[in-house]
């Protein structure tokens, strides 16, 4: 009977912390996908005001959701027995950097040096 109860107290351990994880990686989805649609909520019902944005929403959604119909009952349009086009690719030579030459980073490095030696002058 221990082993019976050891048994379920393991397999409940590893299907908690499977949930744990789970719940965790999915509640980052969900909370920006509802920040995302809070945020448009609001765009919408500023500027279609509180009676219409409702439909305005609803008719945006019901495009959205043709799109996204459509695109996943898109088929290749390739031939299985078609001619394969060679792609060649253009390698371009990048010039060394010469002395003299300054990037923003370095620029801004710079400038913070600057800075704090006149803070600490």
């Amino acid at each position: 009977m221990d082993i019976l109860a050891w048994l379920i107290w393991a397999v409940t351990s590893v299907l908690t912390v499977a949930w744990s994880l789970v719940w965790f990686l999915l509640g980052g989805w969900v909370s920006t996908l509802a920040q995302i649609a809070v945020l448009v909520g609001i765009i919408f019902f500023y500027k279609y005001g509180w009676q219409r944005a409702p439909a305005e929403i609803a008719a945006r959604l019901s495009t959205l959701g043709r799109f996204v119909w459509t695109w996943m009952r898109q088929r290749e349009t390739g031939a299985p027995n078609a001619s394969r086009v060679e792609v060649r690719e253009v390698v371009r030579t990048v010039r060394v950097k010469e002395a003299g030459d300054i990037n923003l980073s370095s620029l801004l490095n710079v400038l913070v040096f600057f800075g704090l030696v006149l803070l600490a002058i």
